[in-house]
Order: C-alpha cells, then sequence, then structure tokens
C-alpha cells in the first residue's frame, strides 16, 4: 500500500513537471544561442550601462536569442533616449532577429527558394539591405535556417624576430540553426581555410592558434566546428554540445572562462526568475599530452606512438542576484578535476562543489569566486571580482605562498561628459604567484590545452586594459584597445629550472624547495605594452571589410631586450 502510494505521488509528480516545462511559449521564440562574439553583446551592455535595460546578465555568455529579442523590444520602448547613430543601430538588429522579435519572415531574403521571379533576381537580393539566408524556412512547429560564410583575410608582421612576414587564407563554411516546437534548438557551424604564407604569423593569432590543424607540418589548413542542442523552457534551459563560452564580467579577458582555449564540450543548465538566476556547467577539457610506445604481436620488432591526452574536467555553478538600479551581485564555484571519468559528484547541479569535493578524498582543485557590478549613476558602471584558488585563513592577508588568489576591478562610461556613441572602459587585473596552478595532480591546473581558461597574464602577473569603442555610424564602428601588462616569469638556465616564482600556471609550488613567501613579480620581470586598433565597416548588410593593426613592445629586463612587432590585417567577412 504504500509503495502504491509513493509511485502514485511521484507519477504526479513528473506529471506536474511536465506540464511545467511543455507549457505553450510565444510561436516564434527561437532556442538556440547568438554566439559570443556577436555585436548586439556591445550593445546591449551600452544599453545596460546607460540604464535603458535591466537584469542583463552577461556574466555568462552566451545567450538565447529568446533572450536578445526581449531586450531588443525592451530599449525599443526607450528609443527615445538613444543617439540617432544607436536608433540605426536597433534597426539593423531588427532587421536580423526580425523572426525572433515579430515571428515573420516577410524582410528575409533566401537564395534557395527565393520568392524573386528569377534566379538572377535571387542573387541581386543578396547585396541588399536585407536579412539573408542561403535557405529559411519557418512554421508553427519547425524553424531552420541556413548561412553561408566566406572570409578572406590578409595580414603582414614585422618585427625583431620574425623579421618580415606575410599570411593569406580562405576560410569556407556553414551555419545552420533552428528550433522545434518553440522549445528546442539546435545549432550546427562548421568552417575549413586553406592558407599560405606563414605558420608562424598565424599562431600569432589567439583564436586560429587553438586549431589543432595548424600545427601539422604537412597541412596547410585549419578548422574550426561548434554544434549543439538546447532545450529552452523560459525559467529553465538545458544545453548539450560545444560552443564559445565566456564567464565573468571583465571588459577585456574574463576572469573565470575566455577566449584563450579551444572552444570545448558541455552541459549547461540555468535557471532564471525574476531577480535570481542561476548556471551550471559541466565541461570537458583537455590535459597534457603524452604518447604511449607499443608493439604488435605480428610486428614486434617495430615500435608504434599512440598519442594519449588526459581526460579533465571543469565543473562550475554560478548563483546571481540583481537589484535594478543598484547592482548585481555573484557567488561561483568552480573545480577542475582528471585522470578518470566524469564523476557524478560534480554532475549533480544541486551540491556544494567544496563539500563535494572534500567527500571524494580532496584529489581536485576547487575555487571560489565573488563578483559585483554597480548601476548606481546612468552612464556609468563599476565591477569587481575576485577569484579564491586557495583559502588559508591563519595566513590571510601576509605574502605566505599559499594565499592563492586573483582579482580584477573596472569602470565603463558611455558616452561620458555628453559626448555621443563612445564607450569607455577601464581595467586592472592582478593575478598573485602560484595562483591556478596545482601541486596534487599534473593535470589539474586551470587549464586546458595547456593554456589558461581565465586572463592570459596567468600568475604573477597583472595588467591594465583601456579600451575605447567609438560608432561612426551604423555601417562604421571603430575599437581600440591599449594593455600595459607585468608579469614574473620563473628563472631557466639550459632548460632548468633554477627558481620558482609563481610565474608559471604548469608549474606548482614545490615544498622545501620553493621559498614559503611569495614575491610579487618576482623572478624574470617582463614588461609587454599592446595597442590595437579594430575597424568595421559593413559594405552592405551582413558584408563585413575588416581592418586591423596592433603594435605590441615586450622588454625582458633581466635579459635586457625589448623587441617590438607591428601587425597589420585586413579581412573580407560574408556571412550570407
Amino acid at each position: 500500500m504504500n509503495d502504491h502510494i509513493k509511485f502514485t505521488q511521484i507519477a504526479k509528480f513528473l506529471f506536474f513537471v511536465s506540464i511545467i516545462l511543455w507549457v505553450p511559449s510565444p510561436l516564434h521564440a527561437q532556442a538556440e544561442n547568438v554566439p559570443t562574439d556577436h555585436p548586439v553583446y556591445r550593445f546591449l551592455k551600452r544599453m545596460e550601462v546607460k540604464g535603458i535595460i535591466e537584469r542583463y546578465y552577461d556574466a555568462v555568455l552566451p545567450l538565447s536569442r529568446r533572450q536578445i529579442a526581449g531586450f531588443l523590444k525592451e530599449v525599443r520602448t526607450k528609443e527615445r533616449e538613444l543617439t540617432g547613430v544607436e536608433v540605426d543601430i536597433l534597426e539593423d538588429f531588427f532587421t536580423e532577429f526580425e523572426y525572433d522579435v515579430y515571428g515573420t519572415t516577410e524582410g528575409y531574403h533566401t537564395l534557395v527558394d527565393s520568392r524573386e521571379p528569377s534566379f538572377g533576381a535571387a542573387v541581386s537580393g543578396m547585396f541588399t539591405e536585407r536579412q539573408k539566408f542561403l535557405y529559411a524556412y519557418a512554421d508553427t512547429n519547425v524553424t531552420f535556417f541556413v548561412d553561408g560564410l566566406l572570409t578572406l583575410d590578409s595580414r603582414k608582421s614585422t618585427s625583431e624576430t620574425l623579421r618580415e612576414k606575410n599570411a593569406t587564407f580562405v576560410q569556407v563554411g556553414g551555419r545552420m540553426r533552428g528550433t522545434v516546437f518553440s522549445r528546442l534548438g539546435y545549432y550546427l557551424q562548421a568552417t575549413n581555410a586553406q592558407f599560405w604564407g606563414s605558420r608562424e604569423l598565424l599562431f600569432r593569432d589567439k583564436l586560429i592558434s587553438q586549431s589543432d590543424g595548424l600545427a601539422k607540418t604537412n597541412a596547410r589548413n585549419f578548422d574550426f566546428t561548434e554544434g549543439y542542442v538546447r532545450y529552452d523552457g523560459d525559467i529553465v534551459s538545458a544545453q548539450l554540445g560545444r560552443e564559445r563560452l565566456l564567464w565573468g564580467n571583465g571588459y577585456g579577458d574574463k576572469l573565470i572562462a575566455s577566449d584563450n582555449v579551444r572552444v570545448y564540450d558541455f552541459i549547461r543548465l540555468d535557471a532564471e526568475y525574476k531577480a535570481f538566476k542561476y548556471t551550471f556547467l559541466h565541461a570537458w577539457l583537455l590535459g597534457s599530452r603524452s604518447h604511449v610506445i607499443f608493439t604488435l604481436p605480428s610486428d614486434t620488432s617495430h615500435q608504434f606512438a599512440e598519442p594519449v591526452t588526459a581526460d579533465k574536467y571543469f565543473a562550475a555553478h554560478r548563483f546571481s542576484l540583481s537589484f535594478p538600479s543598484l547592482f548585481d551581485i555573484g557567488f561561483q564555484e568552480m573545480a577542475i578535476y582528471s585522470n578518470r571519468s566524469p564523476d557524478l559528484a560534480y554532475l549533480n547541479p544541486l551540491k556544494l562543489i567544496e563539500s563535494a569535493q572534500r567527500s571524494r578524498d580532496e584529489r581536485d582543485n576547487v575555487l571560489w569566486a565573488f563578483d559585483i557590478k554597480t548601476r548606481f549613476v546612468k552612464g556609468w558602471q563599476l565591477h569587481a571580482g575576485i577569484v579564491f584558488d586557495h583559502i588559508n585563513l591563519p595566513d590571510w592577508g601576509t605574502d605566505v605562498w599559499s594565499n592563492l588568489y586573483a582579482y580584477q576591478i573596472g569602470g565603463m562610461a558611455v558616452d561620458p561628459f555628453g559626448v555621443p556613441n563612445v564607450t569607455l572602459a577601464a581595467e586592472y587585473t592582478r593575478v598573485e604567484p602560484y595562483t591556478f596552478s596545482h601541486g596534487r595532480s599534473r593535470d589539474n591546473s586551470y587549464t586546458s590545452g595547456g593554456r589558461i581558461l581565465g586572463h592570459h597574464i596567468g600568475p604573477n602577473a597583472d595588467s591594465w586594459f583601456f579600451r575605447l569603442d567609438y560608432l561612426f555610424s551604423r555601417k562604421l564602428i571603430s575599437s581600440f584597445q591599449f594593455e600595459t601588462q607585468r608579469e614574473g616569469n620563473n628563472i631557466y638556465d639550459a632548460g632548468m629550472l633554477v627558481k620558482n616564482v609563481g610565474g608559471d600556471i604548469l608549474q606548482p609550488h614545490r615544498g622545501g624547495k620553493d621559498a614559503d613567501i611569495k614575491e610579487f613579480l618576482g623572478g624574470n620581470l617582463v614588461k609587454t605594452s599592446r595597442f590595437q586598433a579594430f575597424v568595421v565597416y559593413e559594405i552592405v548588410n551582413q558584408m563585413f571589410l575588416e581592418v586591423r593593426y596592433e603594435m605590441q613592445r615586450r622588454r625582458e629586463l633581466l635579459k635586457g631586450t625589448t623587441t617590438t612587432e607591428y601587425d597589420f590585417g585586413i579581412a573580407l567577412r560574408i556571412d550570407l
């Protein structure tokens, strides 16, 4: 009898949950995400700082197309507070997100199955200001959008190390996305590039160097792919797959998860209701690489080398609260664990990670983080965040090496002092020695594929970052960035470690051998200054001409050397 009652109660509960999850939503709601490099995010950040929109949860990106459409509609209600250029940009986004906002495709143009009277007219329409697709289909049950991607890129670098190098590549690919029954979104993008010229020059590009194909000296191409499925239940959403993810409030690099590492696969859950938002993530990273030497029974005289990459995982969750016109606060836990199968303790989204780690024999690298961003004054925003890699309370506030933390503070001003269409941002980041490294496992450092997950400066370093964006018009935008960085590197002699100052994320503190008192910026002090300029002109809707320039000066005080590098690039990017 009791078992029957329990079964009935469980059945009722599951039925109730299913009703909640499948409650009808607007027919045109799109469940797939907007990629993190989309310009709509910078526009919405301006709107947040200006006080146009509220509860813009951008500490974890990307956001869904439904969420983006909701913010754009909110901006439309306060259009009189925008500059003329901002109004034009808003109209551009309404053209792009027409289906997400209105549920119609009347303004869209397609090459395949076009509404135009002839194929020639359909081709001509690809050079208009309408939103364009290779193919688009939408009804009450299914949406399906297909884009073609083409990039022509040429770049040149002059420096003391590379002298003068040139590289050119042609990148082609495609994207398909859509939503089924207004709930289940899907996304797939793949590109492949053929390049000519200097491989070393392309390795200097943070994103291109992440491709495994670029490292193969017998190949002249590199490729990327992303794909996922995502369920959007309005309040609750779930995602499985691979795409670029950013985590943190930083205006430059993010403190928790940036774009320094190769795109990884993950499971993500989100719950959002009014002032509260919760995010859970479990990701599959890349550990250290090695080889296993083996022979075959039929050929014991010959040895083969099998590549092996350690299994490595990243688990995290974030709790955040938003107080309109005041501030947003967030708390998050992260864990890096490796060399075993995925641990159910970290796959549980409703569990404190620190406690789970302790119950699993404290094998893993657990970190805590807190952040805040303000809304006190329209047009101005401050933010601060701190990550604790290890908290040793008796020694807190001292220079004992085990006090491992990193912090970031910054501010942003939109249209400061009455100057329209300008965004200013300034940010300071500091990472203490040995932070993000780990001494109990060779693979539990805060890295993937040997690169730091968070801010690019790494441990025993700090940086000042400044950014100025100016909107000349809806078609012509610019961004200027300057960063000055200091890093204290470990000292080596003939490849052997002579002095460990906590400047290498892959080299933890060695008890009994390394100093117990840390020295911030100790070791081989390197100072780097970097200036970057980006100008993007939209020739016609979805066809962009991009020009970029970078000057970097690096000084190694121990060696007394200075190197200066100048990079210039121009690209034509087409997304149809």
